[in-house]
């Protein structure tokens, strides 16, 4: 697995890796205590999505997110989404995250 970026806030952590020869982004929202991975639509670039984040606080970061994600899977509390990708998916790259030593914050 290999962090290509990451951002964190007060509100939001998000890590786009390569993980198995493809793109994925983990998104914690802070303050919903949701989480969710998905791979990203052709084309999408998360540094654009960061940067109207943090240009317009109006902006809806997990909004875009969940729009511009091809396969997903969300979860909270007891509640999941499973939308081509699966929890066993989420807990595999939550496990492989905290095993690799991520420099990520918080992680």
């Amino acid at each position: 697995m290999k962090v290509l970026q990451s951002f964190e806030d007060e509100y939001y952590l998000l890590i786009e890796v390569i993980w198995k020869g493809e793109i994925f982004i983990f998104f914690l929202d802070k303050t919903q205590g949701t989480e969710t991975l998905g791979i990203p639509q052709k084309g999408f670039k998360l540094s654009e999505v960061l940067e109207k984040h943090k240009k317009d606080k109006n902006y809806c970061l997990p909004c875009e997110l969940l729009l511009k994600l091809e396969k997903k899977v969300a979860r909270h509390e007891n509640n999941v989404l499973e939308w081509g990708l699966t929890l066993e998916k989420l807990e595999r790259f939550r496990q492989k995250l905290l095993s690799g030593g991520s420099d990520v914050k918080g992680y």
